[in-house]
């Protein structure tokens, strides 16, 4: 008999170790398990961190871009603004210029005008005095005032 208690005995010292080696698989598998969670909530956590990082420095050149983009529109506004007025004042240059180039053509026109004039007298002047002095032929010899070679004062 001592067989039969011994071995009801290695049955329940088996089943101990097996109830054992169960708990302990089972404490190991609950401390894995609460070491997953912890690992769970610290990464969302630290993903939720990561997040209000990226979106706060994101904001901040965002907003950094959109003064930029205010600032760079104003200037264009008023470059656009400088641009028109001086083709304002370009055109009003190029308007006085043209004036004076017309006011310089007519006065090269007044002069050239004056010299025909002076040469058409200077011709009627020599024909007045040919006609003159074919139908006195006789008074041009007394007369030093009259001569063919210098014109008649006016």
């Amino acid at each position: 008999m001592a067989t039969s208690s011994s071995t009801t005995a290695a049955p329940a010292s088996a089943s101990t170790a097996l109830s054992e080696i169960v708990r302990e698989h089972q404490t190991t598998q609950l401390e894995h398990r609460r070491g997953t969670e912890q690992l769970r909530r610290d990464a969302i956590r630290d993903i939720g961190d990561l997040c209000d990082a990226a979106t706060t420095s994101l904001s901040t050149q965002l907003t950094h871009v959109l003064d930029n983009q205010r600032e760079i529109e104003s200037l264009s506004h008023d470059c656009a603004q400088l641009v028109q007025q001086h083709a304002r004042s370009t055109a009003k240059w190029t308007r006085l210029v043209d004036q004076f180039n017309g006011a310089l053509k007519e006065l090269g026109d007044v002069r050239n005008w004056a010299q025909v004039i002076e040469r058409d007298m200077l011709d009627v002047a020599a024909t007045l005095e040919l006609v003159h002095s074919s139908l006195n032929p006789q008074n041009d010899a007394a007369d030093p005032s009259v001569s063919a070679s210098s014109p008649p004062v006016l």
